[in-house]
């Protein structure tokens, strides 16, 4: 076991003392006290959504909405201002306290550790507002729906042939496109089957102008959009442009959308001899439409792994106190490390996917940065059981404990190994 435990053990009152002072000290003379601790999250996560979302358009997938990818972030945003909070002032602890190692007898190894437990505590204010945002967003407020179409009429259908079941097609140059279609979606994915009937309305005549094959769709658990196929026909009557308007009913009777409308052109019509063929190949169940991003994709939700958080927050705090004391012993030896540090971290923050999605990186073949990346790790860990009620990649938090382990042992040695010098070198 590193030696740094039975220090702290020793002088766990003074520790238990330095953080309550800690806390009490960030919003002296505040009228809205620790509300801070709730209020900095939040400007930062309207910084960075204006940057990353509205400016930049980043997202995590066709399967979130903006106020899935606001929570994505802000859990990001809690967990790294935490752990960025505690390494930058650890970095500094030795020097700013100089005068308590000078003077007296004073226990060092207590001050990177009453920093990372302060600064993880007041991390912990912002959790119940994510966890808040989701039991509400994912358990009691159903998402709204919406139905739009896809593709207008406006080519002539010669010699296409259907390639699967979304319905994606090529002409006789094999130039792909894909069949004109409706697309029925939730402003988020939902925990649970979300079940709709559909309406056909228009000029045009269902099932002598066009086929619709479904009246009822369900969209499955975790399923934000789902695709259906609309295939005009050819029946040599020139009628000229004609509508077909598609309405969207929740199982409670109310109309989500009204003018889902589709104009249709007799030139782009399929030959009616290819309407019963083409009839039979999409004659498949409606969840054959939905994306392999949409049953991929995890709604909302909160569950069993939540109980997790505590050992999360630990372990982030092993890891943490292990870089602040190599960090806060090697400073004393070269200053410039408290500004390095902070550049560092910016770095880093920057190069862990917080305001992105980790696969724009793997995309661009930088894979290897995510490997060797801690807080990767942990951020995913801390999003899995917080947003959706997933239990953690087995992988990322062997890794994250193995790390943290390694970090607080050989951190702690450093610290002790220096901590007679730290009066000659202050």
């Amino acid at each position: 076991m590193p030696s740094l435990i039975p220090e702290l053990t020793k002088s766990r009152t003074l520790l238990r003392d330095f953080v309550a002072r800690d806390l009490k000290s960030r919003y002296v003379g505040s009228s809205m006290g620790f509300f801070w601790s709730v209020i900095f999250p939040l400007i930062n996560l309207f910084v960075f959504m204006f940057v990353f979302r509205i400016i930049l358009k980043t997202r995590w997938g066709d399967e979130q909405g903006a106020l899935e990818v606001s929570l994505v972030m802000l859990a990001g945003i809690i967990a790294w201002t935490g752990f960025a909070e505690a390494v930058s002032r650890s970095t500094n602890c030795l020097v700013d306290n100089a005068n308590l190692i000078q003077k007296v007898v004073f226990p060092s190894s207590i001050l990177p550790s009453f920093i990372t437990i302060s600064a993880l505590l007041n991390m912990c204010f912002g959790i119940p507002i994510v966890i808040g945002a989701v039991l509400w967003f994912g358990h009691v407020s159903v998402p709204s729906g919406a139905i739009e179409t896809e593709n207008h009429f406006s080519t002539v259908f010669e010699g296409y042939e259907p390639l699967d079941g979304e319905g994606r097609h090529v002409n006789q140059y094999g130039v792909e496109i894909p069949w004109p279609r409706i697309r029925v979606g939730l402003e988020r994915a939902w925990r649970q089957p979300t079940n709709y009937k559909l309406e056909y309305g228009g000029t045009a005549t269902r099932g002598e102008d066009y086929i619709a094959l479904h009246d009822d769709v369900t969209l499955p658990a975790g399923a934000a959009r789902l695709f259906l196929p609309i295939i005009p026909i050819r029946d040599n009557v020139i009628e000229g442009p004609e509508t077909i308007e598609v309405r969207i009913i929740d199982s409670g009777g109310r109309e989500l959308w009204k003018d889902a409308t589709i104009m249709t052109l007799e030139d782009s019509q399929l030959p009616e001899k290819e309407m019963k063929r083409i009839a039979e190949a999409y004659e498949v169940k409606t969840d054959s439409y939905v994306s392999s991003e949409s049953r991929d994709h995890h709604p909302l939700s909160l569950g069993l792994p939540l109980v997790l958080l505590p050992l999360l927050v630990i372990l982030l705090g092993v890891f943490t106190i292990g870089l602040g004391c190599f960090f806060a012993a090697f400073n004393l030896y070269w200053r410039d490390t408290s500004h390095l540090i902070g550049v560092g971290l910016t770095v880093w923050m920057f190069g862990t996917p917080i305001f992105y999605p980790a696969n724009m990186v793997q995309d661009a073949g930088m894979g290897l940065i995510l490997s060797f990346n801690p807080m990767y790790w942990f951020v995913e860990i801390f999003r899995d059981v917080t947003l959706f009620g997933l239990w953690p990649d087995p992988v990322f938090l062997g890794l994250f404990t193995g790390v943290s382990i390694l970090a607080f042992w050989l951190g702690g040695r450093f610290f002790l190994k220096h901590q007679q010098h730290f009066p000659d070198l202050l």
